[in-house]
């Protein structure tokens, strides 16, 4: 009932775009702000702890977690109430001295102590906790988060590093911080990334959340750090080909972009791109801060109007923000591509002739026109690469009219690595993936050639169903069958 299919189904064509955008404007997102605050001091309990949900027993988790957010808030100049941020630390402050302070090994608490440094460390005006942490209580904290910083995830790293920056420890909270940065991964088509770490269902492992805490944390220790950007082309591209997969990762994004977007001077500026298709068609789309243009930026030339210097694009940002930019060609030719093409994903096909030798089945390759004949058995195994994660991918493996399929049910399937749905047409076999990692996979299935005469067989195409303009193909084929 959340959906903007709702309101198309009860008769409003009111556009759905228009309506998720009215948070934009300042008095609704005012409105908004003070009854999300009045909420959340309703919600909290007499002990000054917040509970999951409304009338809930007061969770440490919880307040720390909203605790983080008021600081973030008041970063923003958002008008937090004080009362309630100094009851939530009171029972933060109980809650340490009762269940972490009195335990035997304190160390074995070093995730929660590390966040509550970090926590601590955000509101920077002491009034707000009132006292709850004394002076000595803080550093306690601090130097038991130090002390087993080697074992600690990322996430927690990276609090650790901030915690101990802003206490004036800013050797030890750069060592921290790049013990983190030295495993990550930098390439041209990716940015700077993570391998996906164990137990990703966890919060402090999330690849989304902590990828983005890591942009911020840099945006304080070490904003000059080159990797930076690549920090943002990976968010970025993972927002595009996957989606930010749940709100605490997308708020946690937009905090630390807007932190990068105001270290790098792109707030509240101007943005153009500069396209240049052949020698005579030239566009500028520009895209103010204040306004919304609409989701389908595009430039289309039908096939009448397209000339051959068309080949020749380019492209230009003019600003200095990131941008994406794709061009697509769409034809059709009775002529099969001669090699596979592709770039962000690529795909091959080959073709086998299956023979049973000494009882035992094995694959001769096939040529590009050899012959077989009616009755054999061939088996076409496809490559599929993708450089980066995506979700929602199409794989259609066109067949020549002169074969049938071995098999003949669909179904979910698992090969090669990968899960996916293979539907089985007249025409060929379609792949759903509805997400592959990157990394290189393989598929395969089996034909029986049924009619003699010579067939083309159409390349085998992957497409993103949601961002068509990544794409590939494979080269054609044509096979001879007497």
């Amino acid at each position: 009932e959340e959906t903007p299919w709702l309101n198309h189904a009860t008769g409003n064509t009111q556009s759905s775009n228009y309506q998720l955008l009215n948070i934009l404007d300042p008095a609704i997102a005012s409105a908004q702000q003070k009854s999300a605050l009045a909420k959340l001091a309703k919600a909290q309990n007499e002990d000054g702890g917040f509970p999951w949900w409304d009338g809930g027993n007061s969770s440490p988790y919880m307040t720390r977690y909203l605790l983080q957010n008021f600081a973030r808030a008041i970063e923003f100049n958002i008008a937090v109430p004080k009362a309630t941020v100094q009851r939530a630390w009171q029972y933060l402050h109980n809650n340490y001295k009762n269940e972490v302070k009195e335990t035997v090994n304190e160390i074995s608490h070093s995730k929660r102590l590390t966040t509550l440094s970090y926590i601590l460390s955000s509101f920077k005006d002491n009034s707000w906790t009132n006292g709850a942490f004394s002076n000595k209580e803080r550093q306690r904290l601090l130097n038991l988060s130090f002390k087993g910083w080697l074992t600690l995830p990322d996430m927690h790293k990276a609090q650790l590093a901030l915690a101990l920056k802003r206490s004036g420890r800013h050797q030890d909270a750069i060592m921290v911080f790049e013990s983190v940065m030295n495993t990550s991964k930098t390439n041209i088509d990716k940015g700077t990334f993570w391998n996906t770490k164990a137990q990703s269902w966890i919060w402090y492992n999330d690849p989304i959340d902590t990828h983005a805490f890591m942009l911020r944390t840099m945006m304080e220790i070490t904003p000059q750090d080159k990797r930076r950007h690549g920090l943002v082309q990976w968010l970025m591209l993972n927002k595009k080909l996957n989606h930010w997969k749940s709100t605490r990762a997308t708020a946690e994004s937009i905090y630390s972009l807007v932190h990068y977007m105001k270290r790098e001077g792109q707030l509240g500026k101007e943005e153009r791109l500069s396209v240049d298709i052949g020698k005579t068609l030239q566009k500028d789309f520009v895209f103010r801060p204040h306004e919304y243009t609409g989701g389908k930026q595009q430039l289309v030339v039908k096939g009448e109007d397209i000339t051959p210097d068309m080949s020749t694009i380019n492209l230009e940002n003019k600003s200095k923000s990131l941008m994406f930019a794709s061009a697509t060609w769409h034809f059709s030719t009775e002529k099969p591509p001669a090699s596979a093409q592709g770039d962000f994903f690529k795909i091959t096909r080959r073709f086998f002739k299956r023979l049973q030798v000494n009882n035992k089945w094995t694959l001769q390759p096939l040529a590009e026109g050899a012959a077989i004949k009616v009755g054999d058995q061939l088996e076409v195994q496809l490559s599929l690469n993708s450089k980066h994660a995506a979700e929602y991918v199409h794989l259609r493996a066109p067949r020549g009219a002169g074969f049938e399929p071995m098999e003949t049910d669909s179904g979910y399937r698992w090969e090669g690595g990968a899960g996916f749905y293979q539907e089985i047409r007249d025409s060929g076999t379609n792949y759903f993936f509805d997400w592959i990692n990157s990394g290189k996979y393989q598929f395969k299935y089996r034909l029986r050639a049924t009619t003699s005469g010579i067939f083309k067989v159409a390349p085998a195409q992957v497409q993103s169903v949601y961002a068509p303009e990544f794409n590939a193909y494979s080269s054609g084929a044509k096979l001879s069958i007497q």
